[in-house]
């Protein structure tokens, strides 16, 4: 997209397909790696407009918000709904989260990053826990901070370039190795259940090899003075000497 837009600039707009030749022939000779079906999608102006659409709404925030920087990702989204409402951009839950994320960063030094704010109660709370296996004072463990409030729960958003796993003895419990191992040396951590897997690992080396005992030297270098015998009768014939 970036080279077609360099050739033919806001023309790209009002649809490519009076190019749709020399295109082909150019992603051929690029080797762009597009198929017949790719390269017709990239003609149309529906392709073009949508991404030009949140370019200029992402500009029109960058207007009324300015170059300050938020250290509360939070606080920065609810100001973006409030203009985007303002304004009347007309920009889904998609597309904020495009352009959000396409001016973000992680910092270690930033507030958290709320995901939802959710309450548990009666058998919500019941089947939360039987889930979990945990008792409501372990919620924390598994990413449901209290807030202070009467059965209101914080969960965060999790940041993937710090998420780790831990391989664990069957017979010991996940909360048990948790607390013990972990929680001592990254406090903020939690469980994702819903990742855990459960099973047996099977090594094979340690059940099934059998060793086999090392050649006797004396032995090899026989074979070795054998070889080198056979090869200079080969080469003695390939030069008919």
């Amino acid at each position: 997209m970036q080279a077609l837009y360099e050739t033919y600039g806001d023309l790209v707009y009002a649809g490519l397909e009076s190019h749709a030749e020399e295109i082909t022939k150019r992603a051929e000779k690029e080797d762009w790696g597009l198929n017949k079906k790719q390269i017709a999608k990239l003609l149309e102006k529906a392709t073009w407009k949508k991404p030009k659409a949140l370019y200029d709404a992402a500009l029109t925030l960058w207007q009324h918000i300015g170059d300050d920087i938020f250290m509360d990702f939070n606080a920065f989204s609810s100001l973006v709904d409030e203009q985007i409402k303002k304004h009347k951009l007309g920009l889904g839950a998609t597309e904020k989260k495009a352009i959000i994320q396409g001016i973000s960063s992680y910092d270690a030094e930033a507030e958290k990053v709320i995901k939802k704010i959710e309450k548990l109660q009666g058998d919500k709370l019941h089947q939360l826990l039987n889930h979990l296996g945990c008792t409501e004072e372990q919620l924390p463990l598994f990413g449901y901070f209290p807030t202070g409030k009467s059965d209101e729960y914080i969960v965060y958003e999790t940041e993937s370039d710090l998420r780790d796993t831990e391989q664990i003895p069957l017979n010991e419990t996940i909360v048990n190795y948790f607390v013990r191992e972990v929680q001592p040396h990254v406090a903020e951590a939690w469980i994702n259940l819903d990742s855990v897997k459960i099973g047996y690992e099977i090594s094979f080396n340690k059940y099934f090899y059998q060793h086999t005992p090392l050649r006797n030297i004396a032995d090899i270098k026989e074979e070795l003075l054998a070889l080198e015998q056979q090869a200079d009768g080969l080469l003695v014939d390939i030069l008919n000497f």
